[in-house]
């Protein structure tokens, strides 16, 4: 959640973006790399 909202507040990405960002960066990481850790966060509204 952090890097999603650095994203969006510093970065100014758009909240689709920011998510996968945050997502892919995760991704790259070893100790988060694994689906599950991503699978929980979704966008629901604008």
């Amino acid at each position: 959640m952090k890097k999603f909202y650095i994203k969006i507040l510093k970065q100014k990405l758009t909240t689709a973006a920011a998510l996968q960002a945050a997502q892919l960066g995760m991704w790259q990481e070893q100790d988060y790399s694994k689906p599950y850790y991503l699978a929980a966060f979704t966008l629901q509204g604008e």
